[in-house]
């Protein structure tokens, strides 16, 4: 063993992953229970295009399958915003092909086949013609709303493999309208999670189960309308299966779905080879566990690649509590999605071979690793989201420290939260609703070491995911939306990449008879970290103003008011605020904040600053401020001797008044990690500073600038006596080249913590 093998964390024995008391993890291999036969043909030779035409013709089933799925489900939180995933999975449950939509399910139906090929197949059986249904956290969904439908396909009577599809329900129970129970202590106060059970039996639909599901809904008929059309697309996907096994063979069918396997692992291994040996962390923050609480958690993922493997684990994770948890279904899937998506996108879904080279050990009863009876009805909006974050950017740490090739599949850092609102009551005609606000979904890209981020660009986690239309949202609720525009440029997103922009939105009731603001968020300190030096993202906000004057104003012909602007009384929101009542008059208005930059921002290009600044998306003024970069006295051009001077006014600054230094090239067998540094005969070398060995934490050596998270910017501060008092927890560090000036990295840490030492090579 390694001195790099021995600081692992340990496996678990076997049977210590339960899916009762803790999450489920599959211990090995798992084998088809004699109980279910199986279909085991296979094809010694399978001709290249033969090859091919079945190869795509299974990932056509399966996007057929997600394409029927969005046109007969009723719900817009499916429906618009493609929250909802398909699969098609072997015999055992592994992953062939995942479709387009919401990636952190990418692990959810490999789970829940694999605890139902444990747990189901003799005592209850498994059988041509069964469906089943599930929404456990704890074998396998990400958390209740989003429910499993699991599908064996068997052919000459053996089992051959299964299709599945997930839905985000809009409502399966709980305290809170939406089933995101921000105030639940436990998961007695959420909606119920049900292991798997049998929904169709012998191809007959089992009535009683789907009534006692749809029992649990504030919307019984939408639950039953999406149920249907659930169904509907793994019965079409199954017929489709069964169609080419017709056509071509179940051998030549078993034999591609293996090959394409096969394919997606040597690929995985051939990229992962051009990054060295070595550990990458990461760590986030949320505040609030519950309503009322004020303090501030941390959440910790460790990134170990060991040869052609990676292996990960979540030490340096607070212990769970509230309702800010996540179990292992959702962190799993949200470091797949982060794998995948920076460094196999080009496989179309065909992941199933990566899966093979990745291995986890989480430690159970942390945040995002909780252990039965913990509450993670909201992680859908809160904890899932910041997993993302922090997966996609430990993911990025590694990539940056391997070649060219590497550094290109680099995705820029993730919004930390799904942003918006959940609102709910009753129209004048007495018809509940419930409104998830998922215009979240138009997000933001953070910057990335070859481009900037996209303005309102979305997720890397739902790549077909879509914001609603106005019109479709006034159409279908009780409310208008009174603006939605981008946020300005400025000191938040700054890099030498700059993240994309964010939004903001503004909503009133009307024509409501109970109006109830379920879920909001609120943030006293920006949560996406950047990358290499650059600046976090922006903060994200929800302001409610009552009794306003919009409607007098709209009279008079004023639309697309700032809430600013209007009369009202402003209603105190906590990070994690209880739900309150609105009315026709009331406004809310919540912010989707600026994506992450990456590198230092004084290092952009003073042509791409001109560029945003003629676009409108920064002042002249914030050009100088955060990048350094003067502009002409008519904005037409860059004054370069005067964006020289400026540029190294900040860099003395950094230095505490040292005249700063030239950039130096790194020698010619210099290893690259980031922007600035180097390992250099196997120590930390920054411009010709030695930063220490490279098994150390170069922080050490480096120049730091700490100071408050919200005086590091205009943009970052706050006013509110309860978000002053958060935001002061929270610290900002700047890790500065001790010969140039140049900021290396930034770091978010609770005040009194020591450095993280994010990147450790081998």
């Amino acid at each position: 063993m390694t001195t790099a093998d021995a600081a692992l964390p340990a496996v678990r024995e076997p049977g210590f992953w339960d899916g009762v008391a803790h999450a489920y993890i599959p211990a090995g291999d798992l084998r088809v229970p004699a109980a279910v036969p199986t279909c085991d043909a296979a094809a010694d030779d399978v001709d290249p295009v033969t090859r091919e035409v079945v190869r795509y013709a299974l990932m056509n089933a399966n996007l057929d399958h997600s394409a029927l799925i969005q046109r007969l489900c009723v719900s817009p939180v499916t429906m618009l915003t493609r929250d909802y995933q398909t699969s098609i999975l072997t015999e055992v449950g592994d992953l062939v092909f995942l479709g387009p939509n919401l990636q952190y399910f990418s692990n959810s139906h490999a789970l829940a086949i694999k605890w139902t090929l444990e747990h189901r197949a003799e005592a209850v059986g498994i059988a041509d013609g069964d469906m089943f249904l599930s929404n456990d956290p704890w074998v396998g969904a990400p958390h209740q709303p989003d429910t499993a439908l699991l599908t064996p396909v068997f052919v000459d009577g053996g089992l051959f493999c299964w299709v599945a599809n997930t839905l985000h329900y809009s409502d399966v129970g709980g305290s809170t309208p939406g089933s995101f129970c921000i105030d639940a202590a436990d998961t007695w106060s959420e909606p119920a999670s049900w292991p798997p059970i049998k929904i169709a039996e012998s191809g007959r639909l089992r009535d009683d189960v789907i009534g006692a599901f749809a029992r649990q809904s504030r919307l019984p008929s939408a639950l039953h309308m999406d149920l249907r059309a659930a169904v509907a697309g793994s019965e079409t996907t199954r017929a489709r299966i069964l169609a080419l096994v017709d056509r071509y063979g179940a051998g030549v069918l078993k034999t591609v779905m293996r090959d394409t396997m096969d394919a997606a692992e040597a690929l995985f291994v051939q990229r992962l080879s051009s990054v060295p040996d070595g550990t990458w962390s990461h760590r986030g923050f949320a505040e609030g566990a519950v309503p009322g609480d004020h303090e501030v958690y941390a959440y910790q993922l460790n990134l170990h690649k060991r040869g052609d493997r990676l292996i990960v684990d979540n030490r340096g994770t607070d212990p769970q509590t509230g309702s800010i948890n996540i179990t292992y279904a959702a962190l799993s899937g949200a470091v797949l999605a982060a794998i995948t998506q920076s460094m196999t996108a080009d496989l179309s879904g065909a992941y199933g071979g990566v899966y093979r080279r990745v291995e986890f050990r989480p430690e159970p009863g942390l945040l995002n690793c909780a252990d039965h009876p913990a509450a993670v009805s909201p992680s859908g909006m809160l904890t899932t989201e910041l997993t993302l974050n922090i997966a996609i950017t430990v993911v990025a740490k590694m990539l940056s420290c391997g070649d060219e090739a590497a550094r290109a599949l680099v995705v820029g850092p993730s919004l930390p939260h799904f942003y918006g609102t959940i609102q709910g009551g009753a129209d004048l005609t007495g018809a509940p609703f419930i409104f998830p606000n998922t215009d979240g979904m138009m997000g933001a890209l953070g910057g990335m070491p070859t481009r900037d981020g996209v303005d309102a660009g979305g997720h890397f986690w739902i790549p077909e995911g879509i914001g609603n239309n106005v019109e479709d949202v006034e159409a279908q609720f009780p409310l208008l939306i009174l603006h939605r525009r981008l946020l300005p440029g400025g000191a938040d997103g700054a890099g030498r990449r700059r993240g994309g922009l964010g939004f903001v939105e503004a909503t009133t009731p009307w024509r409501e008879a109970v109006y109830q603001m379920a879920i909001s968020m609120n943030e006293s300190f920006a949560k996406g970290m950047g990358l290499v030096g650059a600046n976090p993202g922006s903060r994200a906000a929800t302001t409610v103003k009552l009794k306003t004057d919009v409607f007098d104003r709209m009279a008079g012909s004023e639309v697309g008011t700032r809430l600013a602007d209007l009369e009202g009384d402003t209603h105190p929101l906590d990070s994690k605020p209880p739900a309150f009542l609105m009315a026709s008059g009331d406004v809310v208005e919540w912010v989707s904040p600026t994506a992450a930059g990456w590198g230092d921002p004084i290092r952009r290009d003073p042509q791409a600053v001109l560029d945003d600044h003629r676009a409108g998306l920064v002042t002249a003024q914030d050009a100088g401020r955060v990048y350094g970069v003067v502009l002409e006295d008519d904005g037409a051009a860059v004054d370069v001797a005067a964006t020289e001077r400026a540029r190294t006014a900040v860099r003395r600054r950094r230095l505490g008044g040292e005249e700063p230094r030239d950039e130096v090239a790194a020698p010619a067998a210099a290893m690259r990690v980031g922007d600035l540094l180097h390992v250099v005969d196997g120590r930390w070398w920054c411009n010709g500073a030695d930063l220490g060995a490279a098994g150390e934490n170069w922080k050490a050596r480096a120049r730091v600038i700490e100071g408050p998270a919200r005086a590091f910017a205009a943009e970052f501060e706050v006013s509110d006596p309860v978000d002053v008092a958060m935001a002061d927890r929270m610290v900002l560090r700047e890790y500065v080249c001790p010969v140039t000036g140049l900021r290396i990295d930034m770091e978010l840490a609770r005040r009194g913590e020591p450095p993280l030492q994010d990147v450790r090579l081998d």
